[in-house]
């Protein structure tokens, strides 16, 4: 049972940083209420490997022409 309820809150803990970083950083706007987290977020994001706007058009043409 404790188990379930601590699995329960961490998804919601990360339900919520994601909205806010949707809401806010995502934008390009400060968190409203700490700044500080809004730039640590985008740090994070900025930290891990994405797909550039080229790319993705690739994987789009590939996934369209199967």
């Amino acid at each position: 049972m404790g188990a379930i309820v601590v699995v329960l809150l961490l998804a919601l803990v990360l339900a919520a940083a994601v909205i806010v970083y949707v809401a806010y950083p995502y934008r390009g706007e400060e968190t409203p209420v700490h700044p500080a987290v809004g730039q640590a977020m985008r740090r994070g994001v900025h930290s891990l490997p994405t797909l550039g706007s080229e790319q993705r058009s690739l994987e789009h043409e590939r996934e369209t022409h199967r």
